[in-house]
């Protein structure tokens, strides 16, 4: 959704470039329209972050905060945590029928996976100059290994997560 000053922003620089484009032929003078265009989106840009934050309003994706994202399956799959500190709980995660695949990148942050116990899970760690840490005293530094949870049988349905880690640590707690 835009909100009502983006809107007039775009508005304003959108009619300048028309008419920019509709007199640059008519009118000898040279204006550096296109340099003073990308100059006053710089501005904006700036102003923008420094006022709403980043522009990810993803509610799965956390920039440069803290919080806890929930298993929501109407909201997707996919947990970012980037430049943050958080957790992903997917405690509430329930497996009937067929197996729920989610996925939780962390890039230069720190994040906790929760997990319930009682529901199957696999996990497989990723991590390329971070930390994937499991229970249990397993962890992946450079590389790929898998996580199971105790009630975990191979070809059951399971909760199948997916966990990177990027420059960045990610526990995992049942």
């Amino acid at each position: 959704m835009v909100s009502l000053v983006d809107g007039i922003f775009w508005g304003v620089v959108l009619i300048a470039l028309g008419v920019w484009f509709l007199v640059r032929h008519y009118v000898p003078v040279h204006v550096p329209v296109i340099r003073i265009i990308i100059a006053v989106l710089l501005v904006y840009v700036g102003i923008r972050v420094l006022v709403h934050g980043p522009f990810i309003e993803d509610r799965n994706t956390m920039v440069f905060g803290q919080s806890t994202m929930r298993f929501d399956p109407d909201h997707g799959r996919d947990y970012n945590v980037i430049f943050s500190t958080g957790a992903v709980d997917l405690s509430t995660v329930s497996v009937s029928g067929s197996s729920v695949h989610a996925q939780v990148n962390v890039v230069f942050g720190n994040a906790t996976l929760r997990l319930n116990p009682a529901v199957p899970a696999r996990v497989s760690m990723s991590s390329a100059f971070g930390t994937v840490e499991a229970p249990g005293g397993r962890s992946v530094a450079f590389g790929d290994t898998v996580y199971t949870t105790e009630s975990y049988k191979e070809g059951a349905p399971a909760l199948d997560v997916r966990a990177t880690a990027v420059f960045g640590r990610l526990v995992i707690v049942p």
